[in-house]
């Protein structure tokens, strides 16, 4: 068997160090590493889901508040209107009551205990002056009657007057039929 030389064995030590060194970085620090540059990644998308889920929260608890308000406001009767009556009432206030052509209402079931109403009101030869006042009144008044679409279109024979359909509704308080009965 042949001894070796000093430097041979300087050598052989520094191959195992190398080696151990070697296996050491690939069994625990490498995957040590990659685990830690994972989860900073997940932790930002995480952060960033967080967000979202605070700002739909928000939003969640903003819209629970209105609905609140709302059924209280219904419930307490302030909401409750008879919106053709008072659509009427405002046609006249607002001197179109020649332009109207028609004026549908709708009523939708929410749920047992409230309903949509929805006016549609068709109007023609209206200046748009006109159009802005009643649509204006609609959304100031204190009855909760909202504007739920419009649809305008210039007037054949009249380029300068407008035709409009504009849907109207507001939400009431529905006695269920069912419980009457």
């Amino acid at each position: 068997m042949r001894r070796l030389a000093r430097r041979e064995k300087l050598l052989v030590i520094a191959l195992v160090v190398f080696s151990a060194i070697w296996s050491l970085y690939a069994v625990a620090v490498r995957p040590a590493i990659e685990r830690i540059e994972t989860l900073d990644r997940v932790i930002s998308e995480k952060q960033q889901e967080l967000e979202e889920v605070r700002a739909i929260s928000k939003e969640y608890v903003f819209l629970d508040k209105n609905l609140d308000d709302l059924q209280t406001q219904i419930d307490s009767g302030q909401g409750t209107l008879q919106l053709l009556p008072f659509l009427e009432a405002l046609i006249n206030d607002c001197g179109i009551a020649k332009n109207v052509e028609t004026m549908r209402r709708q009523v939708l079931p929410i749920d047992s205990n409230y309903s949509e109403i929805i006016v549609e009101v068709r109007l023609g030869n209206l200046s748009i002056g006109q159009l802005v006042d009643f649509l204006g009144k609609i959304e100031s008044s204190q009855a909760g009657a909202k504007t739920k679409s419009l649809y305008v279109k210039r007037n054949m024979t009249n380029k300068n007057l407008l035709d409009s359909v504009i849907e109207i509704h507001n939400t009431e308080f529905s006695q269920n039929e069912h419980a009457r009965i």
